[in-house]
């Protein structure tokens, strides 16, 4: 059958063996193979065109698009497996931190002392006993036995606010957006850290005793290996604890832990990031615990050593009134000799009282209402620590407590004048004793790591700063007297702080410049720094070499301090001025006396001299002096040292 072109088709047997058909009939291949030559009819297919609308022209370019991202999300995996450089965002330690928030409805509300309610009720039931104990049948009665129970037992019972809905969960997640995607050290890094505070003391336990060794590796395992969600308390007290053991590792310890100054910088830089995300991420209510009075802690350490004292403040605050709630501030004397509870809660008293007597604030924690036993040598310790250097700390804020109240407080500014001076004298008394003590103490028994140097130093300053402030109430002993001079004791004190500080940066606070910024922050967040000023009123008042060099020395020394904040850079300039305004009364006598005295002629125009910019009127001795509170006017300071300084001119 020929084709409708007039072809013949292939034959059947060709196409099933796909052989080449010549076509006739029968064809060669055919007869060759001795097969029957036929050809099959078949219906005449119709063909149609399809048209292809702009929608699948669309979904191809979506799918090709999806295909190019499922690549390059691929190839980014690749990327990250084969150059190791740590989790994804939704990998990340931070996304296991619990989103669940304080139940706010069934909040214990905490310690509460013994009302008048309660001591009434006791009172009562006490007397009811007493009564029943001379009536033989109301003594065997049960009924009577159990109310008096039960009113005691009602009285007693820890009291809570009422869940508005039963236990239900809170209807909530709380969302950290803060803290999304943040990552921490290479964990290979963190073990060998952890492992090596095991045998060598890191500084951050010295300074930060809320927290040791062995509890600081289980929080790492919490957050490290998240088999469970962890709290934001959490993640504050790794990083905080890992930001300072990296930044206070000793160059020796370097290979142990393969680590370089490069690695030490960026983890350090990861980790403050990571606390300072943290800190916006934190919630107002959040139910007391010890692990929040621990992480409160951190973060007033992490505060104060870069010289925030306003932030530091408020962490300090925080975990003062949570130990308050959870009754920390009464715990009994016949309790553990050793608890953390109380190595908690003395720590941060200490910070409490420094800061409120610095600031000039109302302490949390008033000393008054304070009943837990003070720390005792040696029934209390601090593992690794100089024992008597942890109580003498104790001491020292015991002391400040006392003299906020008795010396500073609104009522005892009301006090005659003569009972503040003998209140303060009391005072000088006792620090120099305790001072007198403690090193006595760390002599016989000396610390053998040198991170215990700079405890001692900041121990040794900050008591000679109390015996000035104290002494500096008592007037001075010289007839007719500078309104700049204070009495010797005040002078000796002040003398002896600037010294110590002085020699302790020449010793080791140079070549660590960092570490002596973070001191001094401490330092000054737990003292007013009035030593300088004692000694640069002093000095001008009697034109003193001596103490104009020390003034010198401790300008440089502290220099390093101002870049690291605001308020460090205020009191470096304030210091500064004072060095300068010193050096320029002492050259101005000399000048004077080598010349036939005669009334200054000051000149009708300005000299123009860059040598007296640092001169100050008596509008900015207000300014600079009202915030020291010296006891004379910033008026009667300016017109005594005005006579000494004629602007003249004549400096050589």
């Amino acid at each position: 059958m020929e084709t409708s072109s007039g072809k013949r088709p292939a034959c059947d047997q060709c196409k099933d063996r796909k052989t080449k058909c010549d076509r006739e009939a029968p064809c060669s291949s055919c007869i060759a193979s001795g097969l029957n030559c036929r050809i099959s009819h078949r219906a005449t297919e119709r063909r149609q065109r399809v048209l292809i609308s702009p929608r699948y022209d669309e979904a191809m370019e979506n799918v090709d698009r999806s295909l190019r991202e499922v690549s390059q999300a691929v190839q980014k995996l690749l990327e990250i497996n084969e150059k190791g450089s740590g989790p994804s965002p939704k990998d990340s330690p931070a996304s296991y931190i619990s989103s669940n928030p304080s139940n706010i409805a069934i909040m214990s509300e905490g310690y509460r002392g013994d009302s008048s309610f309660k001591a009434h009720v006791h009172k009562v039931t006490d007397a009811l006993r007493d009564a029943a104990s001379s009536l033989e049948l109301t003594m065997g009665d049960p009924t009577f036995t159990t109310t008096t129970h039960m009113i005691d037992e009602t009285a007693d019972s820890e009291e809570s606010s009422p869940p508005s809905n039963g236990n239900s969960p809170s209807p909530f997640k709380v969302q950290y957006p803060e803290l999304e995607g943040r990552s921490l050290p290479p964990i290979d890094q963190v073990l060998k850290l952890l492992r090596l505070a095991q045998i060598e003391k890191q500084r951050f336990f010295v300074d930060c005793s809320v927290v040791d060794e062995q509890e600081f590796t289980e929080f790492c395992q919490r957050v490290y290996f998240a088999v469970n969600e962890y709290s934001i308390l959490s993640w504050i007290i790794v990083n905080v604890g890992l930001f300072y053991m990296f930044l206070n590792l000793k160059q020796p310890f370097h290979t142990q832990i393969d680590v370089n100054y490069a690695n030490i910088h960026e983890y350090s830089q990861q980790l403050k990031d990571n606390i300072e995300a943290a800190m916006q991420s934190l919630r107002l209510c959040n139910d007391p615990s010890m692990e929040a009075c621990q992480a409160l802690a951190l973060l007033y350490t992490f505060c104060n050593k870069s010289g925030r004292s306003a932030l530091a403040w408020q962490m300090i605050s925080a975990a003062s009134r949570m130990c308050i709630d959870l009754g920390w501030h009464r715990l009994p004397r016949e309790g553990p000799r050793v608890s953390k509870e109380r190595q908690i809660f003395w720590h941060i008293y200490i910070h409490d009282k420094g800061m409120a007597f610095t600031l000039g604030r109302s302490p949390s924690i008033h000393p008054c209402d304070v009943s837990t036993p003070k720390p005792t040598v040696p029934d209390d310790y601090v593992p690794g620590v100089p024992v008597h250097l942890y109580a003498g700390y104790v001491d020292y804020a015991v002391i400040v407590g006392d003299m906020h109240i008795q010396l500073f407080s609104v009522s005892a500014l009301q006090q005659p004048q003569q009972s503040r001076i003998e209140t303060a004298k009391a005072f000088a008394i006792k620090i120099l004793q305790t001072n007198k003590d403690i090193k006595k103490a760390l002599h016989d028994g000396p610390p053998t790591n040198d991170i215990y140097k700079a405890p001692a130093m900041l121990f040794d300053m900050i008591m000679y700063s109390l015996v000035t402030i104290a002494y500096r109430i008592v007037p001075c002993e010289a007839q007719n007297s500078n309104p700049l001079q204070c009495n010797i004791a005040c002078i000796d004190a002040a003398r002896k702080t600037l010294t110590t500080m002085v020699e302790a940066f020449n010793d080791w606070g140079n070549d660590n410049q960092t570490g002596w910024a973070m001191l001094l922050n401490i330092m000054f967040s737990m003292l007013p720094f009035a030593a300088f000023v004692v000694l640069a009123g002093n000095t001008i008042a009697t034109s003193s070499t001596d103490d104009l060099a020390l003034l010198a020395a401790t300008v440089s020394a502290l220099e390093p301090t101002s870049t690291s904040s605001p308020s460090a850079m205020k009191l470096y300039n304030v210091c500064k001025t004072f060095h300068q305004l010193a050096s320029f009364s002492i050259a101005r006598r000399t000048v004077l006396e080598g010349t036939p005295p005669e009334a200054p002629a000051i000149p009708a125009c300005d000299l123009g001299l860059s040598a007296y910019d640092h001169i100050m009127a008596p509008q900015d001795w207000d300014t600079v002096m009202n915030g020291f509170d010296l006891g004379s006017g910033a008026g009667a300071m300016a017109s005594f040292v005005e006579p000494y300084m004629p602007f003249d001119g004549r400096l050589s």
